[in-house]
């Protein structure tokens, strides 16, 4: 009763903040009763958008649409103001919009470079694992590694691995990953 007196009062004195209040209350409400379902959808969008990023033609499509869609708006800009600083100002702040962009492109890249060489450095000290299941979960991840130098250190210490490995299963394990290893380009 009391929520609906307040519903009340604030449609009164305030009907644009009542209708965000219930449009947010609305949101939590279906987010909370989604959330699972979108939490997959979400990743699953996220791993096709990072396929095609690191795509080598997408890079040169979103330049070029960037610069086609910056060029059209700073042109009907001058077109139709009569400051010209106001143009000036819109390419500066173009360009300073880019230079963030590019930073944080790159300072994610480097952040990303710098969690997988840690996964990497984790697995191979997990190679020496007194336990053999430690030893074969490290194998299986080492699999995914896909970086040239990365990629080398792994096969040198999966060849010593064999020399020294006793238990059958990870031996075939490590077999198969140099295998891998081995054919993938």
């Amino acid at each position: 009763m009391a929520g609906l007196g307040t519903g009340l009062l604030l449609w009164q004195t305030d009907g644009p903040l009542m209708i965000a209040t219930l449009s947010g209350v609305g949101t939590i409400f279906l987010l909370s009763r989604w959330q699972r379902r979108l939490l997959t959808l979400w990743q699953d969008l996220r791993q096709q958008v990072h396929h095609w990023l690191y795509h080598p033609f997408a890079l040169t499509v979103a330049g070029g649409v960037l610069a086609c869609l910056g060029t059209y708006t700073l042109l009907h800009v001058g077109q139709h103001t009569a400051d010209p600083w106001l143009v000036v100002a819109l390419i500066f702040l173009g360009l300073l919009l880019v230079g963030v962009i590019a930073l944080l492109g790159t300072t994610i890249g480097q952040l990303q470079q710098q969690h997988q060489t840690q996964q990497v450095c984790r697995w191979l000290t997990d190679l020496t694992h007194p336990q053999p299941l430690h030893r074969l979960v490290a194998i299986r991840q080492l699999a995914r590694v896909s970086q040239g130098a990365d990629r080398r250190q792994v096969q040198e210490a999966l060849y010593l691995l064999l020399g020294q490995e006793t238990e059958p299963i990870v031996r075939r394990a490590a077999l198969e990953v140099l295998e891998y290893l081995d054919n993938a380009p």
